[in-house]
């Protein structure tokens, strides 16, 4: 039974000694860093100071807006990219100069100037050229840029990602199998979709955001669908009796070091973002299996309609004017074409085949206890680490307190 609820603590960031700092490499590996609490850990500021190598080359990719591969010349393209290089450098320095810092000095962290330079940095090159509509592009797309590398650095996606490589690979009999059973009678359902006038109409014709909101609805549903889960799995893992019991789950962790503490255990529930944090701990392994069908199923078709779908009977399904041919070779005496349809219908039969995997996954009993039995301890580990941690914390900050006030 868990005690009253945990006393706020005082955010004094724990000393820089190796315990700590094995802890909070403990939970950053695992794809926790949400568990790290510290005064600056978490903040998005922090987040994109992380991930300031991806930030330079998004601002620099971000000013190459400014050429026209399709309408200009070779040397047209490279002369505007050495404009660009340099309208880019030369916006840095003169925001280094205004901010009173050296005129090439490497930004150390990551601020509200420096963000404004990301954004209106990269339309300045674009703008000199008289492109209007790419400079509002630039600025959208640098929103976005900074929302995905947020998450990205944030969540701690590249450790979750190589967690969920090696627990598919641990997975990949059970995986095999139950893809095996799944995917014939996916294929069927969707060869005959394939082959179906109306659907190339449909998912043949969608264009910008229409088809890229089709392919979020599809995923939004299989996301929905698996967060269902979550709260029964945390739930069944996250309840502690008492300190022995958070020990015995630490014997191999760095947040055994800290020893058992006494008393009860304090009603500690995780943050809003820790749980967020717990819930793609869950679903980034499953995601990564359901990504990898999906890219199987969108090769196969592309690669089956490459050969069995002509030019003219994708114009003729899609009753469109004229329709891109993306690529053209020559085989077995024909020429075969890749179409934008093509790949449109592929990507949407796709995108429809990872949503129903989704439920294939959650409603098979041998992976979903496979699945279970495997998240189910690293949760638990992780957060009688977390409790841990925060006693440890908590620890720290009486002392301190006692400290101010002379206690001995």
């Amino acid at each position: 039974m868990t005690g009253p609820p945990a006393e706020p603590i005082e955010p004094i960031d724990p000393p820089d000694n190796e315990q700590f700092l094995a802890v909070e490499r403990w939970f950053i590996e695992r794809g926790l860093p949400h568990f790290v609490e510290r005064k600056t850990d978490g903040s998005a500021l922090d987040a994109w100071t992380r991930a300031l190598p991806l930030l330079v080359i998004a601002y620099l990719a971000l000013g190459f807006q400014a050429l026209d591969l399709q309408n200009w010349t070779l040397g047209e393209n490279l002369a505007t990219a050495v404009v660009v290089l340099v309208v880019l450098i030369g916006t840095w320095a003169v925001s280094n100069r205004l901010r009173g810092s050296s005129t090439f000095a490497r930004p150390s962290d990551i601020d509200a100037p420096e963000l404004a330079l990301f954004v209106i940095g990269p339309t300045i090159p674009v703008l000199l050229f008289g492109q209007v509509g790419d400079a509002v592009e630039t600025v959208i797309g640098a929103g976005i840029i900074l929302i995905l590398i947020y998450l990205w650095s944030s969540y701690g996606l590249g450790p979750l990602t190589r967690w969920g490589v090696r627990r598919t690979l641990r997975q990949l009999n059970e995986l095999t199998t139950l893809v095996a059973r799944a995917l014939p009678l996916l294929l069927l359902f969707n060869a005959f979709l394939f082959i179906n006038a109306e659907v190339w109409e449909v998912a043949g014709t969608l264009v910008g955001w229409a088809f890229w909101l089709t392919l979020a609805t599809f995923f939004a549903l299989g996301t929905a669908f698996s967060l269902s889960r979550v709260p029964r799995i945390v739930r069944e893992v996250s309840t502690f009796s008492t300190w022995d019991d958070v020990d015995e789950l630490l014997t191999a962790n760095p947040a055994g070091e800290f020893g058992t503490p006494t008393g009860r255990i304090p009603d500690d529930p995780p943050t809003v973002r820790q749980k967020a944090n717990i819930a793609l701990l869950v679903l980034f392994g499953p995601a990564l299996q359901i990504t990898l069908v999906a890219v199987t199923i969108f090769a196969f078709f592309v690669g089956f309609g490459t050969l069995a779908i002509s030019a003219d009977t994708a114009l003729n399904w899609t009753r469109l004017d004229e329709i891109e041919v993306i690529a053209e070779f020559f085989f077995d005496g024909e020429d075969r074409f890749i179409t934008e349809p093509l790949l449109r219908v592929s990507a949407f039969l796709a995108a429809f085949s990872g949503m129903y995997f989704t439920v294939v996954l959650s409603t098979d009993d041998a992976y979903r206890r496979e699945f279970e039995d495997e998240a189910g301890p690293t949760i638990r580990e992780a957060l009688a680490a977390r409790a841990a941690y925060r006693e440890a914390r908590r620890t720290l900050a009486a002392n301190a307190s006692n400290s101010d006030n002379g206690v001995a």
